[in-house]
This record gives structure tokens, sequence and C-alpha cells, in this order.
């Protein structure tokens, strides 16, 4: 669908203020990154899409779901733009808005980039969100975010093509564990290895434990983070 390049392509360039900038910034993402995943920004204004009356529709009925966005793109494994996920700027608002027109293949942000390592090394990093996979993947470039605290069925038979170990980075919270237990009862004698570390968890601004890697990564800094993480995964294996 040529128009969710178009959208991706307009999103991207509008991306050029400085809160927005400083938002990603502050959950992880690195310039580099910001321009490599192609992540914008949207505030209500789209550009004209051609054959997108769908997407016009469910945009339609609801203006305020574009309102002070960041846009994200999801891609198959060979960098085809598939979906959206779109996600407030503001980090109060909660939750995220995905758009994905069809699902006959696995789509995630990052796939695309995250492949190359992956067919190399038949291993990838999983973890949930974006803002967790920003610090992750500058440690592990085979990391890709599910978008959620499980594994599809139909994203678990991609893996099965593709690799032979799966390292989980999932939130350390009730959510994270039984996404992994899941699927290591499931699949555990499809893989060679499944790694799954328990990560720190600190004390963090607002008085409470971390959670997940990203917010390991706002207390620690990129180069304890990446230390901790190598650390973490260093002879764990449930397989």
């Amino acid at each position: 669908m040529k128009w969710l390049e178009t959208l991706v392509q307009y999103a991207h360039a509008n991306l050029q203020g400085d809160r927005e900038l400083e938002a990603l910034w502050e959950r992880g993402a690195s310039d580099e990154q910001i321009r490599d995943f192609r992540i914008g920004y949207l505030d209500k204004q789209l550009p004209l899409l051609q054959n997108a009356q769908e997407f016009y529709s469910w945009y339609g009925f609801n203006k305020s779901k574009l309102l002070d966005v960041f846009v994200f793109p999801l891609t198959n494994a060979l960098g085809q733009v598939k979906g959206l996920q779109f996600r407030r700027v503001e980090r109060r608002a909660k939750g995220y808005l995905d758009y994905l027109p069809v699902k006959d293949e696995p789509a995630f942000f990052g796939l695309s980039q995250a492949m190359p390592h992956v067919w190399k090394t038949r291993t990838i990093c999983l973890v949930e969100g974006a803002f967790d996979h920003f610090p992750v993947q500058r440690v592990f470039p085979n990391t890709v975010p599910t978008m959620t605290s499980s594994v599809s069925t139909a994203f678990y038979r991609f893996l099965r093509r593709n690799v032979q170990e799966v390292w989980f980075c999932y939130d350390m919270d009730s959510a994270g564990r039984k996404g992994v237990w899941e699927f290591l009862e499931s699949y555990r004698l499809e893989f060679k290895r499944i790694l799954h570390p328990q990560l720190p968890r600190l004390v963090a601004v607002n008085g409470r434990l971390t959670k997940d890697p990203g917010e390991l990564w706002e207390c620690l800094g990129d180069d304890q983070f990446r230390m901790r993480l190598k650390t973490a995964f260093e002879g764990v294996c449930y397989a």
C-alpha cells in the first residue's frame, strides 16, 4: 500500500519540534534510531493519501486519535510498511493505537532493521514495546518489539522458520513473566535455546521499582545499562 509509505515519509519529515525530539530522547531513542526507524509525528493534519479510504474512515470518526502522536512504522521482514502504531507524545497519556489494514504476515516496529542480524545469528531478542526497544536494540541489534506481552501463533511460525534461539527481554511484571512462561510451555522444544534473564529492578525517580527495560535504562544510562543487560544474559537458559 503506497499510501502507508507516503504517510510515513510525511510524518517523519514532520518530526522537527524540540519538544517531540526531547520526548523521544528521554525515552531512550537516539538520533540514529529516530532516523533509521523513520519515527514520525502527527497532530491531526494528514497529507493527501491515494486509495486510503478505509484509513480516512478509521481516522474520521475521532480525529483526536492522531492528536499529538508519534508514528512508528510497522514493517515486514523485507522492509515494506504494513501498518502503523500511534503513541501520544505526552507520557502521561497511556496506551497506543495500531493500524494494520492487512494481517497477512508479521509486521512490527524495527523488524526489517533487525532481520539482517537475525539471519546472521539465527537469534532474536524480543521486547514488549517501542520504548523498551530503543536501549535494548543498541546492545542487541537483533531486537524486535512484539507490541504486547505475548508471542502470537503467526509470529511463532515466523520464528520457527528463521531462528534457533529466542531471547526474552519482556517487562519485569506479572504480564511479562506470564507471556514468557506461556511461550516456554508451548514451544520450549522447538528452539535450541530460550533465554529469559531476570533484569535488576531499581528505584526510579518516581519512587517505584523499574518494571521494564526502558525504565531501567532511564535509571542507568547507556553504559551501565549495556553492562547490566549483557551480564543478565550470560549463562541463563530455559530450554
